[in-house]
């Protein structure tokens, strides 16, 4: 058990069951490169990612998927975890039936037990014009047509699932991989909770000597907060980050949020008002 920062007050706090990590952070240095993967239709979107980057040999990677329509569409948002095991949890799923249309969603590609896994945040459309937002199902939302996506591929390091004492989650947390000839840069990073992001961005930024970067990435947050005075109410709420920038050595983040119960916000993270909730994974490209 932890006890809350001397500045929860602001900052917002979560009691997750395990012993927190000493180190609240894990990072890989890595080398990206822009591409363009054609997605195709038909298939869902899990297999429709493996298989586009199984063609360029891609096995890292994160994804920026932009008006994409879907024949089914499955998500959940944030929920309590009703036996009470895990500090956050999800809610039950939510199904999308056509027309259903991804406005934007980010995708972390990595591992679990060797094979590939995708942790997807995004916002959705539903026929009637209503916008959700939340986590994607990948394997279970179907594709509807041919699309062009845009990837970062990541040599050098990866994202692998892994038993994680403190939150008691399965996450992502970063390896290294194989070797590239190419030199760094890009930054791999996996922040703890009970930290502000914008702050432990800023000092993990530091400690590797990055100054600007453009910051890509979802997560976690408590009470997520905007610099427009706007705050979730929950205690668990997941982010996509839709722009991030690091100048001068701060962060300047504009995100949509979704709570438990489904409120959601959309705007400028508020610096030193946002704890991590359960995990943020970001990549930092230099």
């Amino acid at each position: 058990m932890s006890s809350p920062p001397s500045n929860a007050s602001t900052l917002g706090y979560i009691e997750h069951p395990g012993t927190p990590a000493q180190t609240r952070y894990q990072a890989q240095l890595c080398h990206t490169q822009e591409r363009s993967l054609t997605l195709e239709g038909g298939q869902t979107l899990h297999d429709a990612i493996v298989q586009a980057l199984q063609k360029q040999a891609i096995s890292s990677a994160y994804l920026t998927i932009n008006n994409a329509a879907m024949q089914t569409l499955h998500y959940v948002i944030p929920g309590d975890d009703p036996s009470g095991q895990h500090a956050a949890w999800y809610s039950e799923t939510h199904r999308l039936s056509p027309p259903a249309n991804i406005h934007t969603a980010g995708i972390h590609v990595g591992l679990r037990d060797g094979e590939p896994f995708l942790h997807c945040h995004g916002i959705w459309q539903r026929g009637d014009g209503h916008t959700a937002v939340g986590h994607l199902l990948a394997p279970a939302s179907i594709l509807a047509n041919d699309i062009e996506v845009s990837c970062t591929a990541i040599e050098g390091a990866y994202l692998a699932v892994t038993a994680d004492e403190e939150t008691r989650f399965p996450l992502f947390a970063p390896y290294q991989g194989a070797s590239s000839a190419a030199k760094p840069n890009a930054l791999l990073l996996t922040l703890r909770p009970n930290q502000d992001l914008n702050a432990a961005i800023a000092a993990t930024a530091k400690r590797y000597g990055i100054d600007t970067a453009q910051i890509m990435g979802l997560g976690s947050l408590v009470q997520t907060c905007f610099t427009d005075g706007h705050q979730l109410k929950s205690h668990a709420n997941e982010i996509l980050i839709l722009d991030g920038t690091l100048k001068d050595g701060q962060p300047s983040l504009q995100a949509v949020s979704v709570g438990i119960g489904g409120e959601q916000h959309q705007g400028a993270l508020a610096p030193g008002r946002n704890a991590i909730c359960v995990t943020c994974e970001l990549l930092l490209r230099f």
